[in-house]
């Protein structure tokens, strides 16, 4: 996951307005819901967090390419000495 992205089904405003019905709470709403790519990996939810450059992604496109690229070719890395099989029990155990 990228590193200043967030993950939600509901917008902390949304949740706010359902849980507590005001808007003004989203910030206590957004960090009960985890949304933050460290929430999210400390709770197992993902398995990594790629770096972005400051002030997101959007201000170094090439930058994040080649994190990204390095994120993904380091995971094929670790997963070609497994046999095919194994990469779905071994998703499906960790955590």
């Amino acid at each position: 996951m990228l590193q200043y992205a967030t993950y939600s089904v509901i917008s902390p405003e949304g949740c706010a307005s359902i849980l507590w019905k005001s808007a003004e709470k989203a910030p206590l709403a957004a960090e009960a819901m985890a949304i933050t790519s460290e929430r999210l990996r400390d709770l197992g939810l993902i398995d990594a967090i790629v770096p972005e450059p400051l002030g997101g992604a959007h201000r170094d496109p090439d930058a994040v390419a080649r994190n990204l690229q390095g994120a993904v070719l380091e995971v094929l890395g670790q997963l070609e000495a497994v046999c095919p099989s194994t990469p779905c029990s071994m998703r499906a155990t960790s955590g």
